[in-house]
């Protein structure tokens, strides 16, 4: 009997003991964050108007880029237009559009006279820049491809004469043959 008791009570201080070891969860405060108001920006239909001249003109096929070319020579001069003709340049990527397109946005992505129009044209430019930098690295690579490509062809031509000397010297005999 006295085991027994011995025993509940050695639970009973188990259980107290774990009990006063458990923490009380601590009591949270109410934190305040401010969230930054929301902002709605209203965009500008020129460029709303630009962007989609941009995605018209990568679908435009080779002919429909030069008759837009064409149809943009007889515009004046204006900002928007001069996006229009860097957007075509760029687009029909031949040698020295690139060029010619970042000369048009220039003046444009430095000008205070139109500032919505300003952040696109140091997109584009930006971006002809890095196309015209990996255009560059492309033609450097071809260029050691074709280095490579010869220098190969001159070894196999090389490696072929060897073989024709070799076919045409005569078979000598084996040792100990009678001559």
């Amino acid at each position: 009997m006295m085991n027994s008791l011995t025993s509940r009570a050695g639970l009973v201080l188990c259980a107290m003991l774990l009990a006063a070891c458990a923490a009380t969860p601590a009591k949270q405060t109410p934190v305040l964050v401010q969230t930054p108001p929301r902002v709605i920006l209203v965009p500008d239909p020129s460029l709303a108007e630009l962007l989609a001249y941009h995605a018209s003109v990568r679908l435009m096929t080779p002919s429909e880029l030069a008759k837009a070319q064409q149809d943009m020579a007889a515009q004046d001069a204006s900002a928007k237009n001069n996006l229009r003709r860097a957007m075509l340049a760029a687009t029909v990527h031949g040698t020295g559009d690139l060029a010619r397109a970042q000369a048009l946005l220039e003046p444009i992505a430095q000008s205070t006279d139109q500032p919505a129009l300003a952040p696109l044209a140091q997109l584009l430019s930006a971006h002809y820049a890095e196309t015209r930098r990996q255009d560059e690295a492309i033609e450097k690579l071809n260029g050691q491809v074709r280095d490579a490509q010869r220098r190969n062809d001159q070894l196999n031509e090389k490696l072929e004469g060897l073989k024709n000397i070799e076919r045409s010297l005569s078979v000598r005999p084996a040792a100990g043959a009678p001559k």
